[in-house]
């Protein structure tokens, strides 16, 4: 069973707090690192996996400041001789909390053991960076993991109230504050700006992550998807109805090619759409990404990726599209008492 955000371990007696979590999976096997903060504000990672057996296995990490060259089968540290005892690569099934993870991520992993089998090593390998980490095994007799969840929330909701009338009416009006507050977001038509990458992540049945890629500037990472649309016209027209009132500018720097692609542009975003070997690819990312020499996923693409970014050419077939999708959600809104927007 999987342990949760919040909940209390005590390790050799000392106590934990699950904060974050990623899953792993490489084919049957699956494993969760927890990333757990003690009294002190030390954060290690909690490995919990199954054996042959189907025991649990407890392991616990810190982060480890060297470096390992994993091309080596074994090396000596201090006094001790590590051994390469399991390497593989496996993706990101799962998570939760503040992890810069996206499922399906993946990545390589390496475990060295000494000899003698009481310290380990570990090094993950992902596409951007290179993390390692020093720990041991914990003996099932040391850990114990409780039902207790410590309160991260408001420390409102940890004050334990005697009087039921004062509780009763605090509920009350937090709701009342609450309804007011989503009904002005609601006026404002914030729920309908959402972004281009997060609505190519919501709409997994049209398009399929495909990697990230991090720019070395600034760290910021642009995201790559492709399209089931067979089709430039067919994706642009239909991220445009996905996020009519976010679009704020449509960008076609040769509109009698398909050579170049599209880009699409809101206040924050920027999202390339182009045509590599028949399928159809969306690079998206912060403005920031672009601004700082990003890089794209298709090389060749590169020169038509900056030109679409840096162009003041609007596409007028695109831009005709965006303000009729914008006037009908504005429109779509206002009918169920929503209210007017700019859209901008």
């Amino acid at each position: 069973m999987k342990l949760k955000k919040g909940q209390v371990i005590l390790v050799n007696g000392e106590k934990y707090i699950i904060k974050n979590m990623i899953e792993f999976k490489e084919d049957a096997w699956i494993w969760q690192e927890y990333e757990v903060v003690n009294q002190n504000h030390v954060v290690k990672w909690l490995i919990v996996e199954e054996d042959e057996n189907k025991e649990l296995e407890y392991s616990i990490y810190e982060r480890y400041q060297g470096r390992i060259n994993i091309s080596n089968l074994e090396f000596m540290l201090g006094d001790k001789v590590y051994q390469l005892y399991e390497k593989g690569r496996a993706i990101v099934n799962d998570y939760f909390g503040s992890v810069d993870v996206d499922k399906y991520e993946t990545c390589e992993y390496y475990e060295y053991m000494t000899k003698d089998e009481t310290e380990l090593i570990s090094v993950e390998v992902w596409e951007d960076e290179i993390e390692y980490s020093r720990g041991y095994y914990i003996e099932n007799k040391d850990i114990r993991i409780t039902e207790e969840i410590e309160k991260f929330q408001d420390p409102m909701k940890e004050m334990k109230y005697k009087n039921v009338g004062v509780r009763a009416i605090l509920v009350i009006f937090w709701g009342l504050i609450f309804f007011l507050v989503i009904k002005t977001i609601l006026g404002l038509g914030v729920f309908s700006k959402q972004s281009i990458e997060q609505y190519l992540k919501n709409e997994t049945g049209k398009y399929t992550y495909i990697t990230s890629i991090t720019n070395n500037t600034n760290q910021k990472k642009a995201k790559v998807y492709e399209s089931s649309y067979s089709s430039i016209d067919l994706t642009v027209k239909d991220i445009i109805d996905g996020v009519p009132e976010a679009i704020t500018q449509t960008i076609d720097t040769n509109p009698n090619t398909d050579e170049d692609g599209i880009g699409l542009q809101t206040n924050k975003e920027y999202a390339y759409i182009y045509q590599e070997n028949g399928k159809i690819y969306i690079q998206v990312s912060d403005k920031e990404y672009v601004t700082s020499s990003g890089t794209t996923y298709h090389r060749r693409h590169y020169h038509h990726y900056y030109n679409t970014f840096g162009s003041t050419r609007k596409s007028t077939t695109y831009s005709n599209y965006a303000a009729s999708a914008r006037q009908k959600s504005i429109n779509s809104r206002s009918l169920t008492g929503g209210g007017t927007s700019s859209g901008k």
